[in-house]
């Protein structure tokens, strides 16, 4: 099979690598009135039917447009969103020329450059620019996410709303991490070194199909022309525990050269509670189970770098660690066993463990673009390597004690070590090619994941003679797959047509040394996308857009060794674990600052880890199960009010209904529901040179059904300060999360006949304080200007 798909992607290559297109193209230089060559403005050229293609000036201010057919073009210029130049030119074959504009203006070395929106909404996903958040400042990118309308994070679990099985992207590039590995990857990431956050709800093909509910991008600052700057921060969070941290940035770009360096350093403690209620035949039991989490620390660094080698060719490299080190104390975790009135206490099970984890991850990663010809053929090539090791530790004991005496018989005491080795290899190559007024993409991605996962039990109630005394297993699984896409787009007066195809073949191989049993899986999946965008006019147009994903489960899913949490709990993997699928509809309108967007979900064979509990004994065990296929129709309306100049409010309004059916004999057959959420995102500029500003932020959920689970309300109130001094150099950030105590969202449901009902608290009614101080090269940043305009920039070479 995978000779095959060589033999079809090399194919393909081939025959595109062959195709010359017959187009036209304007090209020349970008002057100011003082004669300077401008850099990063937009040039477009529209045409009669209203059709727009656009180039961004490089640093020489040079621009470049490939144009479908000859006729009659209006030429803009536009600088921070606003229209500087118009003109209408006849464009018969290639031809050059020049436009001289009238710019921005600086006042006493400050640069007056246009604000970008806290929120941008675009045709296949919404943007969250973190630079204008001030909830997000001085946090990190978990913080961030969490005041994005339609983005939830409960329990530390990432979620678009209605949805599941999201996958996380930085800088288009996918992390190989999932569950607690990807959350502490994301905590040691700081939020003000990033630039912006995509949610992509129906990716295009190019991207990978992993992650049902769609991907989160997240993008890092970058350098602005013939510049540098660098910056220092710290913070301190008051949670139950309090947590700091110190970091900072450094950006350079001159000339061919680009760098870039960014580094965070957190420490402290934050407490966790899970609360339980399980009502057996004969007795229910009610548990209430802190737990400190004290990071020692959490570290990462980043750095990258990139080379223009000449007009057509750049290189570039970039590298990422990060290590954390985490303990996790659990004291007197407590489970009441009630009669089934809840007026008599039978007995009090207490459980004390300790958890210690460390673990470290690289990435590398090398990337090449070639210009091909002036036409805007181009070739981009991609080679990474990503390495996660973890190392880890959980020693219990456990016992049921009557009026505050341990009966020994029950007592139980055991330890669980673990050591996990993840390596990810891929390469991956894209090539654009504009022919006959189709604007045509294909590329093929290869990935080569290795897991190592060697786990001990020692059950400390037996001597060490005893050969159930130690149980140990090692576990390899691997997966590879090949992966290829083509689209093509075309724009025909008002409307733009889009059709994609990515296939991807997956191989599968799971072994445990120890019992000597393996597994193998093999399954090839095509994920079609189309696009259909109308104009309507420059306020407002109509699109329809389809997708198909997958979610693959983690490697510790499949894992089938059994990891004991106490006497009455056990949680093990499962190796016949299937992939689930989502097709993804949406119809959207967006008209000014008003955007609808109706939507339908159908989720098949989804998975989670899932409790089966045994009514006689009261034994758990948690495993994870394809055990519901879901659907799901929905309508969000998203509003940006701009009436008062000192005030922005984006407001939204989210609801759906969800309908899951259960694919497993345990469970309750069937649930069906509404749901809504609402936000409201206030950003508060409190003085005229917008120095000082506040924000308001309100979320809340109503009580609904998720999966096979009611769940109850759920709402989020955060306040935010920052003031910003000398000459905006130095900033100040103040930040107060979940007032009203409101993230504790409970969920019920019912396993052989036993209803067990959970809610979590994660700590998240905190403040944080933050302090950020930015210095550089402040004269040249001046002299060649910021427009604020990067986002088209990077829409050009992505």
């Amino acid at each position: 099979m995978k000779s095959r798909m060589i033999q079809l992607f090399l194919l393909i290559a081939l025959l595109f690598l062959g195709i010359k297109g017959n187009a036209q193209n304007i090209s020349g230089y970008v002057f100011n009135t003082d004669n300077i060559k401008l850099s990063d403005v937009e040039v477009i050229a529209v045409s009669e039917a209203n059709e727009k293609f656009s180039s961004i000036t490089d640093k020489e201010g040079k621009f470049q447009i490939s144009l479908p057919k000859e006729g009659n073009y209006s030429i803009e210029i536009v600088q921070n969103g606003d229209k500087l130049f118009s003109e209408k030119t006849t464009i018969a074959g290639n031809i050059n020329k020049d436009f001289k504009v009238e710019t921005v203006k600086s006042i006493e070395g400050i640069v007056l450059t246009s604000e970008k929106k806290l929120i941008e909404r675009k045709i296949d996903r919404l943007v969250f620019n973190v630079e204008r958040s001030v909830a997000a400042s001085g946090g990190d990118i978990l913080d961030a996410l969490k005041v994005i309308p339609g983005v939830q994070v409960k329990n530390d679990e990432i979620s678009i709303t209605g949805k599941n099985g999201v996958s996380v992207l930085l800088d288009d590039r996918i992390v190989q991490l999932n569950g607690n590995e990807l959350v502490n990857y994301l905590k040691s990431i700081s939020s003000d070194d990033i630039k912006s956050i995509e949610v992509i709800t129906t990716p295009p093909a190019k991207y990978d199909a992993q992650g049902n509910s769609g991907l989160i991008n997240i993008k890092y600052k970058k350098g602005k022309n013939n510049n540098w700057n660098a910056s220092v921060r710290s913070s301190y969070m008051q949670k139950t525990y309090p947590l700091g941290s110190v970091g900072g940035s450094f950006l350079f770009k001159k000339n061919n050269l680009s760098l870039s360096t960014n580094f965070n350093y957190l420490t402290g403690s934050q407490q966790n509670i899970d609360q339980n209620v399980m009502g057996f035949p004969k007795e229910t039991w009610v548990g209430y189970q802190p737990r400190k989490i004290t990071y020692q620390p959490l570290f990462s660094f980043r750095t990258g770098v990139d080379y223009d080698i000449n007009d057509k060719v750049s290189v570039g490299a970039i590298f990422l660690t990060q290590a954390s080190n985490m303990k996790i104390t659990n004291n007197n975790n407590l489970i009441s066993v009630f009669d089934n009135s809840m007026h008599n206490l039978q007995y009090d099970i207490i459980t004390n463990a300790v958890s210690n984890s460390k673990s470290s991850a690289n990435s590398l990663n090398f990337h090449t673009l070639y210009k091909i010809d002036t036409l805007g053929t181009k070739l981009t090539f991609d080679a990474d390597y990503f390495n996660y090791k973890d190392k880890s530790d959980y020693s219990f004991s456990s016992g049921n004690f009557y009026n505050g005496i341990e009966d020994i018989s029950t007592h139980q005491s055991g330890s669980n070590y673990g050591n996990l080795n993840l390596t990810n290899t891929s390469l991956k190559t894209d090539m654009e090619v504009p022919i006959q007024g189709f604007k045509l993409s294909f590329g093929a991605k290869f990935s080569f994941s290795n897991t190592k996962n060697d786990l001990s039990l020692f059950n400390l109630n037996l001597s060490t003679e005893d050969p159930k005394y130690k149980q140990i297993n090692n576990f390899d699984y691997k997966e590879n797959v090949q992966a290829g896409y083509a689209t093509a787009q075309k724009t025909l007066d008002k409307w733009t047509f889009q059709l994609g195809l990515r296939i991807e073949n997956t191989d599968i191989k799971g072994y445990n040394n120890n019992t000597n049993e393996s597994f193998k899986r093999n399954y090839i999946k095509f994920f079609p996308t189309v696009y259909l965008v109308y104009a309507i006019n420059t306020d407002s147009n109509l699109s329809a857009n389809y997708s198909k994903r997958i979610n693959r489960p983690s490697f510790e899913l499949l894992n089938p060794f059994r990891i004991i949490s106490n006497q009455y709990t056990y949680i093990e993997g499962n190796p016949f674990l299937q992939p689930s699928y989502t097709d993804n509809f949406e119809i959207n309108y967006t008209y000014k600052n008003w955007t609808n967007k109706i939507y339908y979900t159908r989720l098949s064979d989804g998975f989670q880890q899932l409790p089966f509990v045994d009514p006689v004994t009261n034994i758990q065990i948690i495993r994870p199960e394809n055990y519901f296929k879901q659907n799901t129709i929905g309508i969000n309306e998203s509003y940006t009010f701009n009436i008062m100049k000192w005030l922005e409010t984006v407001a939204s309004v989210d609801v759906y209904y969800s309908d899951s059916r259960s694919l497993v004999n345990y469970t309750n057959p069937s649930l069906k529901g509404w749901n809504s959420s609402l936000s409201v995102y206030n950003t508060i500029n409190l003085n005229k040179s917008k120095t000082l500003q506040a924000g308001v932020n309100y979320e809340y959920s109503t009580p609904g059904v998720q999966d096979i689970y009611k769940t109850s309300s759920r709402s989020n109130f955060n306040i935010s300060f920052a003031y910003s001094l000398l000459q905006n150099n130095l900033r100040i950030g103040l930040v107060a999360n979940d007032l009203f105590n409101g993230q504790r969202t409970k969920y019920s449901a019912y396993s052989n006949g036993v209803e067990v009902s959970f809610k979590n608290y994660y700590d998240t009614r905190n403040f944080r304080l933050s302090v950020t101080y930015k210095f550089g090269n402040k004269k040249v940043s001046v002299e060649q200007k910021d427009f604020g305009n990067e986002d088209e920039k990077a829409r050009t070479s992505s």
